[in-house]
């Protein structure tokens, strides 16, 4: 049985960090939660404290414990990961 590419995502994370992978892009399952790759980007870029961070797809937020399926993501994907930008204030 051939796994048929459908089944998968070929995703790359960027953080304020740095790229993760640094080259190319992780083919990942399709219903495999984002935040799964998130924590590999993490780890490896060695960041410290992601409190706050959100996950970001041509601007619009993720919600990184979906899938990419969840989140109505396909093909090639490039997740920005980084911290909310402040929400503005009355000044």
């Amino acid at each position: 049985m051939s796994e048929s590419k459908d089944n998968h995502i070929e995703v790359a994370v960027v953080t304020t960090s740095g790229r993760y992978p640094a080259t190319g892009f992780d083919k990942v399952a399709l219903h495999e939660p984002v935040e799964t790759e998130l924590k590999k980007a993490v780890k490896e870029l060695h960041i410290t404290d992601t409190t706050g961070w959100v996950a970001r797809v041509n601007g619009k937020e993720i919600d990184p414990a979906k899938s990419y399926a969840d989140n109505h993501l396909t093909g090639t994907v490039l997740v920005d990961y980084g911290p909310s930008e402040g929400g503005g204030g009355d000044e």
